[in-house]
């Protein structure tokens, strides 16, 4: 990978840039830009941290910050245009061009949100790679988050019912974002939301659930209880005692010492 000169890149991008209103020519270019900076310094076996369903020319993440900062400057002028870079850029298949048609996305004014929300249902329903997941699941639905709640509530909800995996892992890690705006009471939503994947309490998903809990323990701690409560009761399931168990550290001991016997319980009767 070359040493990354800034006013050259610079240059380089605003070149890519003059083409964004033809996709062909600007992927074409865009392949060709990125292959220049490519890290090919991996070795066979090593690790990184894109899925092997996507690949990737591991650049630096200034190249892409420049992109987007230019394409930042498209989304302003024409936003079709940028739409319709943004979903050629998706069908790359690679970790850079969908990281790029996420962060259009998330610039583009929601209004209508169906251009927004659209786009990220059909995205979202064939992530299965985390770094892509966590960007559409922040960076890809920003603007809507903001300037359409009412939407974005509906495109969490329908992420979180969907019975499609990668679906619902995209939802489970917008929720910390719709628990974190000011104002959002509705908790025993949430609560119907997640209570099938609690039950299921799938290894896949069994983190971003955790983080969830944690979340909900903090706002409300007595409904969030209570609820966790309720789940233990409707299933037999080991595994969503053991999703329980972790999360208890959280709540204060007063209010979760019932909980915490009933694991204890369930497990000392072979029931956990």
């Amino acid at each position: 990978m070359p040493a990354i000169q800034p006013a050259k890149l610079v240059v380089q991008v605003a070149e890519l840039t003059e083409h964004v209103s033809e996709p062909k020519i600007y992927l074409k270019s865009l392949h060709e830009l990125l292959d220049f900076y490519a890290d090919r310094t991996l070795r066979p076996g090593q690790i990184i941290e894109s899925a092997p369903l996507l690949k990737s020319y591991q650049v630096a993440r200034p190249v892409l910050r420049q992109i987007e900062r230019e394409l930042a400057k498209v989304v302003n002028t024409d936003s079709e245009a940028a739409l319709a870079l943004a979903d050629a850029l998706w069908e790359q298949r690679w970790v850079e061009t969908r990281l790029l048609a996420i962060s259009i996305l998330g610039r583009v004014s929601p209004n209508p949100p169906e251009r927004v929300t659209q786009r990220a249902q059909e995205w979202g329903s064939k992530c299965k790679e985390d770094k892509i997941i966590k960007a559409l699941s922040s960076t890809g639905i920003a603007r809507l988050r903001t300037e359409s709640r009412d939407e974005f509530i509906d495109l969490i909800e329908s992420w979180l019912t969907s019975g499609n995996r990668p679906l619902e892992l995209v939802g489970l890690r917008a929720l910390p974002a719709l628990l974190g705006i000011d104002g959002f009471k509705n908790l025993p939503l949430v609560f119907r939301w997640i209570a099938p994947l609690v039950r299921e309490a799938d290894r896949e998903i069994r983190d971003d659930l955790i983080l969830t809990i944690r979340i909900l323990a903090g706002l409300s701690p007595k409904e969030t209880l209570f609820f966790l409560r309720n789940s233990l009761e409707a299933t037999s399931n080991p595994q969503t005692a053991k999703l329980i168990r972790r999360t208890l550290v959280d709540f204060p001991e007063d209010l979760s010492s019932t909980l915490r016997l009933e694991l204890r319980r369930r497990r000392n009767g072979n029931i956990d």
